[in-house]
C-alpha cells in the first residue's frame, strides 16, 4: 500500500533550528513491493542524495509509482493482503514448482529514481 512520501526541511547554522518539514514528493509510494530475490523481497536501495549548493538543494530518492502491482501464483490463497506483489508471469510445472518470471520487462521492476528541488 502507499506510504512512503519525501520531506525535506532546512536549518540555520547560526541557530540549528529547523523550519517545518515540506513534502518534497508528490506521489505517494509503497516501498513493499516484492521485486527482488526472486519477487520475495523488498528492497529501497541506496538512492538517496541531496546536493546543495549556496541557497539551491537538489534531492533524490528510490520511488516505486511505475511498478505494476500483480499477484504471486506461488502464494496461493494469500490474497495478497499486504499489497507487496509485483506483476509477473509464471506458471506451475507439473512437480508443484513454478517458472521464473518471464515478463520482467512488464512493469514488475520498474523502481525508479525521482528528484526535485529540496527546501
Amino acid at each position: 500500500m502507499p506510504a512512503a512520501d519525501v520531506y525535506g526541511s532546512t536549518a540555520s547554522t547560526a541557530t540549528l533550528t529547523w523550519s517545518p518539514a515540506t513534502r518534497v514528493s508528490d506521489v505517494t509510494t509503497n516501498p513493499n513491493y516484492e521485486q527482488f530475490s526472486g519477487r520475495t523481497v523488498p528492497f529501497g536501495g541506496d538512492y538517496l542524495y541531496i546536493s546543495s549548493v549556496g541557497s539551491f538543494s537538489y534531492g533524490i530518492w528510490t520511488d516505486w509509482r511505475d511498478v505494476v502491482a500483480g499477484t504471486d501464483p506461488r502464494e496461493a490463497g494469500d490474497s495478497d493482503h499486504d499489497g507487496a506483489d509485483v506483476h509477473q508471469c509464471r506458471t506451475q510445472n507439473p512437480d508443484g514448482s513454478f517458472t521464473r518470471d518471464t515478463c520482467p520487462y512488464q512493469g514488475g521492476l520498474d523502481q525508479n529514481i525521482y528528484g526535485a528541488a529540496t527546501p
